[in-house]
């Protein structure tokens, strides 16, 4: 508090003597003025405004690059920027694959926003999203990543998400994009850049930290450059993510400012009856099946889950106090829970229960090769039922 004051008190006393001073002239354009001896001042050159290591200077873009909107994203225009720009102005695939990225990004936009702003995150993190999945509720990689986010089941359930045999929250939007924000900001706040927050989320926390530990910098351009730095994957996924929002910031730049985009999706939020298939309540409701898996994409089986008391369902927004009636009259089908026990499989349980082992894995959209963990909830039909 003393040095605060001090500080204060010497400002307030300098400044009384620059008062009392006859006014300087201005420097000449292109210097600066710098102190010199004995109180007075000299001018010297300016210098030009330095390029992160790097980064691309504006003046070394391809001059249609000059001057293009960036996202609200503070990420470093690398040379792989610039690479991926061309992709998306000229290659036809990429152009394509840009225009269903940006016709979904209407629909999905303004929710993905909104989850980024309540942890207070830049907007720009949507396109974290876009390169993800493609704003594709149903994404899976071949490494077990699922939904909006891309979440391996772990890190999903880390951060408060449902992955489990009935339901897959990772298809969730609100409810995935609240979790991505927490664990984005988890990695920014690790990492303090938003560089390497995004190359954690790509390769994961600790090959990041490893790096790190290793080559002794947490520069994200010396990380990528060195031998063994970071994964090769992982170097071109920030340079990625900074592209295809450029792109969504100048599409008549690329051509692309004729895509229409989806409209946003409203829904109401009904009560529905536990273990029942979305066949037989699409028939009741006037859609079809694919339309309410649609709707409810985080019930991976096509079926409400039985191991829960309270099920609710998505319809079209306007139709949710009447389907919600209809539904209130459906019974739950002809089946009867039972939970998988250590050390037991499918067809053990159908035997066990006198029950066609092709018929136990229909009920439970089980694949032919499939297998449960134990404490997994399945149907079985009643004797002598006839639910499908």
């Amino acid at each position: 508090m003393r040095f605060a004051r001090l500080l204060c008190a010497l400002s307030l006393l300098s400044g009384c003597a620059i008062l009392r001073r006859p006014p300087a002239a201005p420097a000449p354009p292109g210097t600066v003025e710098q102190p010199g001896p004995g109180g007075t001042t000299t001018t010297a050159p300016t210098r030009p405004n330095r390029v992160p290591r790097g980064a691309v200077a504006e003046a070394d873009k391809p001059e249609w690059m000059r001057g293009l909107l960036l996202p609200e994203l503070p990420l470093r225009w690398y040379p792989q920027v610039s690479a991926y720009l061309e992709l998306y102005k000229r290659d036809p695939r990429w152009r394509e694959i840009m225009r269903g990225w940006l016709r979904r990004l209407g629909t999905y936009r303004a929710a993905i926003e909104a989850g980024l702003a309540r942890e207070g995150l830049p907007p720009g993190l949507v396109f974290v999203s876009m390169i993800e999945s493609g704003f594709t509720s149903g994404a899976l990689s071949s490494k077990g990543a699922g939904g909006f986010w891309q979440f391996r089941p772990d890190v999903a359930r880390a951060y408060g998400l449902e992955v489990s045999f009935w339901v897959d929250e990772r298809r969730d939007l609100e409810r995935s994009t609240a979790a991505a924000a927490r664990y984005l900001g988890d990695l920014h706040e690790r990492f303090g850049n938003w560089e390497l927050a995004l190359a954690g989320y790509n390769a994961g926390v600790f090959a990041v930290l490893d790096s790190i530990l290793r080559y002794n910098t947490n520069d994200y351009f010396t990380l990528c450059s060195v031998e063994a730095g970071l994964p090769f994957e992982t170097t071109q996924y920030v340079p990625k993510v900074l592209a295809v929002g450029i792109v969504a910031q100048n599409r008549q730049v690329f051509g692309l400012d004729d895509v229409v985009p989806d409209r946003p999706i409203e829904w109401d939020l009904i009560e529905a009856p536990a273990a029942t298939s979305f066949e037989s309540l699409a028939t009741r409701a006037g859609l079809t099946a694919d339309e309410l898996a649609q709707w409810n994409p985080i019930y991976v089986r096509r079926r409400t889950p039985p191991d829960r008391p309270g099920v609710h369902l998505r319809v079209p927004a306007g139709r949710g106090e009447k389907l919600a009636r209809v539904f209130a009259k459906v019974r739950p089908a002809d089946l009867v829970p039972a939970v998988i026990r250590p050390g037991e499989t499918v067809a053990r349980l159908a035997r066990a229960r006198r029950v066609p082992v092709a018929r136990l894995r229909r009920l439970n959209a089980i694949a032919d090769d499939g297998e449960v963990t134990a404490g997994t909830t399945l149907l079985l039909p009643r004797a002598g039922s006839k639910a499908q």
